[in-house]
This record gives structure tokens, C-alpha cells and sequence, in this order.
């Protein structure tokens, strides 16, 4: 496919030449002769190479350049052009992103090679950034255990076929993104863009028109046409992560893509072919939504040409140490902290829990206790009050967890609240060794509240001095 470039100049001579020159070398070519236009068109549509001239009827090129590098899903390249060149005007240009500066008038044979170079320099950009990327994505998921190398194992089968589609299972946190990601570099489409959708995080109608996009007039609030994230994926890879909260309307419109390969914006009547993988994820029971006429058993079947479920975090507790060191080492980069280890203590404690929500939970408790304490070594009183506590089947107060009642048979609300509140203020006072103000910190409360909450609830050995 020939490299799309972008003109932008107020002169109508300019933009002719230019464009013949072009279209003739082999590239496809847009023009604009305002700033308002431009920024409809890259808003909209994707570009490789970008010529701006530095002064234009409604603003200033350097400004334009500017903006194109702040709202962009990319950065294109761009090259300024001007008749009132300067040294400051062209240093002005590269501070804000500009690949090259010529003036007017210039030469056919200077614009192709520096069009042509520019073009080459981006695709070497891009191909450095995915290999990092790329070598990124496979290095942040951390692991030593069976399970994983065996789910690590399908990534790497199925990465080398360019089309199949994968269904990503497990629970919240264990990393499916990060496998999808994994997925895309690790394959031939990896120069392409790997886009993500939440699909339980966009309501339903508005997903659609983030999908497919629309044409301008499609409906009220439709200015200009938008292009679809299905669009901009084009030779890459969509990943629709929560795929069991989408609308079954819109279920079966993704299953004529897949089916296809070809789509509609909303008002349009002509078809758009695209070449892309579809990676979905869920935590959800797709097969029990099937049963209960929420999924389309068709879809599920061609979403789910290969199943790839990542266990979770409390089978493989193997992973926890390996995966503390990691976060350890991010977030004293990040923080400017200096925690070199955990105690054997504080590591039992951690391997006992549950991680309901596995990675996730595990990489937030490490940067909340790092932000929040000076330590270089973890230690039981830095853990938040839910690892401790898991590590008791029952409290001072005989209190067991809320899931081991009978609802059925009703409970006493109010004191079930007072006993629990007590239970999270003692253990917590035990944990910060009595100090009162550290207490609070744990309960993320201030002091007043405490007191209030010790005199109200008559916590015992938790009494405030009066001074």
C-alpha cells in the first residue's frame, strides 16, 4: 500500500504542483488550505508524511505542528515549508517535532528525496518502537510456573499464524491484555497498530459508532466522518477485552466482520475490507450466557478458533516472590525509593492469601505500601489489613467473613458493622504497635474520626489520651 501524504498550503499553485509531483512518485495525497481543515482531516484520517507551510490564512504552521503532535493517536512526520525562512523559525519548527525545513521555491528532484527520506526514517522509527515494545510486552509477564510456560507456549504457536482468532480466559488482573498484547508483537502484523476495546467500559450504542465509525450526517451529533477503531486497526490486531458485556445487536455485526472481513461505517452503504486478527477476553461464563440467550453460540465459536486460559494468581504462588522483585525494582524506579527485599514473615503472609484480584492486586498493594512507607525491607506491619487478616480463620470477636453466613435466615446488620469495625480497628492498632496517628493512616482516616469510632464502638485497650 503507497504512503499517504498530507499538503497543507494556502497557495491552490502549491498544492497542484505539489500533489502532481506526488501522485505521479506513487503517493497517495490530501490537501488543505487552512488550519481548520487540516485538523478535520487528521482527526480523522491516518497519514504518513505531513507538509505544512509555516504561515496559513486562519493561524501559524509551527502551531498546526504542534497541535498534530499533541492529538494524534500517532506522530506523523512533517515537514515545514516556507517563502520567510529563518534560523529561528527552523529551530522553532524541530523543538516542536518537525522532521525537515525547506524553503520556497524548491526543486522537484529536493522534494521527492527529502519526501522519500522522511518516509524511510518513519518506517525505521516504527520498527525500532515495536521491537522495544514488542520485547516489552513479553517481558512484563513474570513467571516460573508450568501453567504460564504452557499458556506462554500457545502465545508463541499462535503469534506465527497471522489470522486465527484467540480467546483470552481468566479472571480480573491476571494479565489478558498483556497476553494479547504478547500476541500481536510476537507476529507479522506487529508493524501494525494493535488497538483495544473495552467493551463493558463503552455504552453500547456509542461502542458501535467506536467500531465501525460513521459518516458525516449519520446521525445528530455526526459533524464530520470519524473513522472506526475496526478502520485504524486495519492489517494490525483489535483486542476486545470484557467481549461478554457486548450487546447482542452489536454481536451479530462483529460476526459479519469476522465472517467477511469487511464492515460499514453507520450511514455509509459501502463496504470497507480489512485485514486484522481479532483477540477477545473475558472473565465471564460465555457458554452460560449462551444458555441463557445473552451470546451468540455462533460468535463464541469464531471467537474462539484457539482458548487461552491464564490461571490465577493463587495457583501459582510460585510467581508471587518473582513477581514482588519486579515491582520492587519498577517502583523504586518510579518513586525514587530503595526496597531491597520482604521479610520471611511478611512473604508467608502473602503466600497465603487469596489475590482475588491476582496480579493486579498484588502490583497496587506493592506501590500503595511503597509510596506510603521509607522502608527497604517489607515487613507484616506494612501489609494492608486484608492480607493480615486472611491469615486467621477467626478474630478476637469470633467474627468469620460476610460469604460464610446464612442470609437466608437473616442477620443483625448493625452489629455485624460494629463487630467488624471493631475487629479492623484493633488489628490495626496492633499492627502500628499502639501509635494512634499510624492507626489512622492504616484506616485512611483522620485522628478525630478514630476517636470517634474507638468512643462509639468502646474498642477495648484502644483508648485516646485526653492531653
Amino acid at each position: 500500500m503507497s504512503n499517504r501524504v498530507l499538503i497543507i498550503d494556502d497557495e491552490k499553485l502549491i498544492r497542484e504542483s505539489l500533489t502532481h509531483l506526488l501522485v505521479g512518485a506513487g503517493y497517495r495525497v490530501e490537501v488543505a488550505g487552512r488550519v481548520a481543515d487540516a485538523r478535520e482531516l487528521v482527526a480523522r484520517e491516518l497519514y504518513d508524511l505531513i507538509l505544512i507551510d509555516l504561515r496559513l490564512p486562519d493561524g501559524s504552521g509551527i502551531d498546526l505542528l504542534r497541535y498534530i503532535h499533541e492529538q494524534a493517536d500517532y506522530a506523523p512526520l512533517c515537514i515545514m515549508m516556507t517563502a520567510y525562512g529563518s534560523v529561528d523559525t527552523a529551530v522553532e519548527a524541530m523543538k516542536y517535532g518537525a522532521y525537515d525545513y525547506i524553503n520556497k521555491p524548491f526543486k522537484s528532484q529536493e522534494i521527492l528525496l527529502i519526501v522519500k527520506l522522511a518516509l524511510e526514517t518513519g518506517k525505521l522509527k516504527r520498527e525500532v518502537r515495536d521491537i522495544i515494545k514488542s520485547q516489552a510486552e513479553m517481558h512484563d509477564i513474570i513467571s516460573v510456573d508450568p501453567a504460564m510456560e504452557r499458556v506462554m507456549g500457545i502465545v508463541r504457536k499462535v503469534a506465527r499464524n497471522r489470522d486465527v482468532s484467540v480467546l483470552i480466559r481468566g479472571e480480573s488482573g491476571t494479565g489478558k491484555e498483556l497476553v494479547a498484547r504478547a500476541i500481536h508483537y510476537l507476529s507479522e502484523r506487529s508493524d501494525k497498530p494493535f488497538v483495544s476495546i473495552n467493551c463493558a467500559s463503552i455504552p453500547g450504542n456509542l461502542l458501535e459508532s467506536e467500531l465501525f465509525g460513521y459518516e458525516r450526517g449519520a446521525f445528530t451529533d455526526a459533524k464530520s466522518r470519524k473513522l472506526g477503531l475496526l478502520e485504524k486497526a486495519n492489517g494490525g490486531t483489535v483486542f476486545l477485552d470484557e467481549i461478554g458485556d457486548m450487546d447482542a445487536s452489536l454481536q451479530a455485526k462483529l460476526l459479519r466482520v469476522l465472517e467477511e472481513s469487511k464492515f460499514r461505517r453507520l450511514g455509509s452503504v459501502e463496504d470497507i475490507e480489512i485485514d486484522t486478527r481479532f483477540v477477545s477476553a473475558t472473565n465471564q461464563n460465555l457458554e452460560k450466557l449462551i444458555e441463557e440467550g445473552k451470546f451468540r453460540d455462533d460468535l463464541y465459536y469464531r471467537l474462539k478458533v484457539i482458548n487461552v486460559v491464564i490461571p490465577p494468581l493463587r495457583e501459582r504462588r510460585q510467581d508471587i516472590e518473582l513477581l514482588l522483585k519486579y515491582f520492587f525494582d519498577h517502583f523504586n524506579r518510579k518513586l525514587n525509593k530503595n526496597v531491597r527485599e520482604i521479610s520471611p514473615g511478611a512473604m508467608e503472609l502473602l503466600r497465603k492469601y487469596q489475590w482475588r484480584g491476582n496480579v493486579r492486586e498484588l502490583k497496587n498493594m506493592v506501590e500503595r505500601i511503597m509510596i506510603l512507607e521509607d522502608a527497604e525491607v517489607i515487613t507484616e506491619e506494612h501489609l494492608p489489613l486484608e492480607v493480615l487478616s486472611a491469615s486467621r480463620d477467626k478474630n478476637s470477636f469470633g467474627l468469620v467473613m460476610p460469604r460464610e453466613y446464612d442470609f437466608r435466615q437473616g442477620v443483625d446488620f448493625n452489629e455485624l458493622v460494629k463487630s467488624f469495625s471493631s475487629y479492623l480497628i484493633e488489628e490495626a492498632m496492633k499492627v502500628a504497635g499502639g501509635n494512634k496517628a499510624k492507626t489512622a493512616r492504616l484506616l485512611n482516616m483522620d485522628r478525630g474520626t478514630l476517636r470517634y469510632q474507638i468512643k462509639k464502638l468502646g474498642v477495648a485497650g484502644a483508648e485516646f489520651d485526653e492531653e
